[in-house]
């Protein structure tokens, strides 16, 4: 009787990573800077003073203050729900519940793996990695320092490829 091998169907995980917060940091610093003209343009910025004496203050404040709750939704939400997970089989990827689910991504699939930054994203180490397959790319955005884990990939889908190759050598019946 041939000995038959049974694989455990479990993923080995590899590496965890997710979207990082300083990947929105240019955009806090953005809402900061209209934010603070909008509050303190009043003593300086006659249309502004102006403005707020035709609509009233309340409509300078809700300039000043309403991009901020958004924000804090957009960071709390990227921050807690995308996630990467790298196995020794596939990349899993789920950006939360606002998305639509996405199938994990077969390593034996990857065609190829790129990176890259905005200048900015460089001076704070945080990019995005793009991941080529047969079907399709798709982006993980907010990635820090993606050469990194870009290389990660890589290494995982090389192991893969080659662990593929062993496992069909060696299965009975071949």
């Amino acid at each position: 009787m041939a000995h038959q091998r049974i694989s455990d169907p479990a993923q080995v995980d590899r590496f965890w990573f997710g979207y990082h917060p300083r990947a929105l940091a240019p955009t806090i610093v953005a809402v900061a800077i209209v934010s603070i003209v909008t509050w303190t343009g009043r003593w300086y910025l006659d249309h502004l003073s102006e403005l707020a004496n035709r609509l009233g203050a309340l409509a300078l404040f809700a300039v000043a203050w309403g991009p901020w709750p958004v924000l804090v939704t957009v960071f709390l939400y990227r921050t807690v729900t995308y996630s990467y997970r790298l196995t020794d089989r596939a990349l899993v990827i789920d950006f939360g519940f606002w998305h639509r689910p996405i199938p994990p991504i077969l390593l034996a699939d990857v065609t190829s793996v790129r990176n890259g930054t905005t200048l900015i994203g460089s001076a704070l180490s945080v990019g995005w990695i793009e991941v080529q397959t047969i079907g399709g790319n798709i982006r993980l955005v907010g990635v820090y320092r993606p050469h990194e884990i870009a290389e990660r990939i890589r290494t995982a889908v090389t192991t893969s490829r080659a662990k593929a190759g062993t496992d069909e050598t060696s299965s009975p019946g071949k």
